[in-house]
């Protein structure tokens, strides 16, 4: 089973100021060309909305896995941030949580940003934590560099179940070793399959197919990328490794972090 772990769709299929497809049925028609199950969709807090994300999913129950999205610097304290997440999102039918800092234009390490996740550790059932990971942007000024930041957070928040998209980017190999200690944290490999395809990264992401099989999800980030593109993609970065470890990362591990199962 192949299960992707980050598309997009929008209200009007219109993908920011580009020619891409991002409707619903664009998505849908791609996922079952590509033989792909099911897939997490994410809203983009400030400009895809959560109830949009949620009404797409409900009509493709069975294909589409919704994750809300939060933009905690919109409050001006780590108290109304958090005061704002709890009436949005407590004990609402998410099982995911995306925070783009880059998107938003935030450190993941400002205090708001924290204050949520410490916020969200304490329910019952918090949702798991798509974090995107490419955090500089044009006058970024962050309090630590990324791979740090990331083993502050997942580190800082246990009870939390992190993916990291886009595995840190060029850092992936760092990344990966950062959080290896770290049970919580989970390696997205949406978009870097793409854009490091051909380059010294791509052999360190073969390497970790093998040997952090357990840690690793398949993804596209539709529609920066066509889903049939990045299966194509993920089946030559894995070509010779055994089918157990593929099957992991195509959605296995997926599976276990979302669903519980063994």
């Amino acid at each position: 089973m192949i299960i992707d772990s980050l598309v997009h769709v929008t209200a009007n299929g219109r993908w920011f100021q580009t020619d891409l497809d991002a409707s619903p049925e664009a998505l849908l028609r791609q996922m079952d060309e590509a033989g792909v199950e099911k897939a997490v969709v994410t809203a983009l807090a400030g400009h895809v909305t959560n109830d949009f994300v949620l009404s797409v999913s409900n009509r493709y129950a069975g294909r589409l896995i919704a994750g809300a999205s939060f933009d905690p610097t919109i409050s001006f304290s780590p108290e109304e941030a958090v005061r704002d997440f709890r009436n949005q999102l407590h004990d609402a039918p998410f099982a995911v949580l995306k925070l783009h800092p880059r998107l938003n234009r935030y450190d993941p390490l400002d205090p708001r940003c924290l204050a949520i996740l410490r916020e969200a550790a304490t329910w019952a059932k918090p949702p798991a934590i798509w974090i995107d990971t490419l955090f500089y942007y044009r006058g970024a000024s962050l309090r630590k560099p990324v791979v740090e930041a990331i083993h502050r957070i997942v580190s800082e928040f246990p009870a939390l179940t992190f993916a990291l998209l886009h595995a840190g980017g060029s850092w992936a190999l760092q990344v990966a070793e950062a959080v290896r200690d770290c049970p919580n944290a989970f390696l997205d490999l949406s978009f870097t399959l793409k854009r490091y395809y051909g380059s010294s990264l791509w052999t360190d992401l073969r390497y970790l197919v093998k040997t952090f099989d357990r840690r690793l999800l398949f993804g596209s980030d539709f529609p920066e990328a066509p889903i049939c593109e990045a299966v194509r993609l993920f089946g030559e970065l894995t070509a010779g490794t055994d089918p157990e470890k593929v099957a992991n990362v195509a959605g296995r591990n997926l599976e276990r972090l979302l669903f519980g199962r063994p």
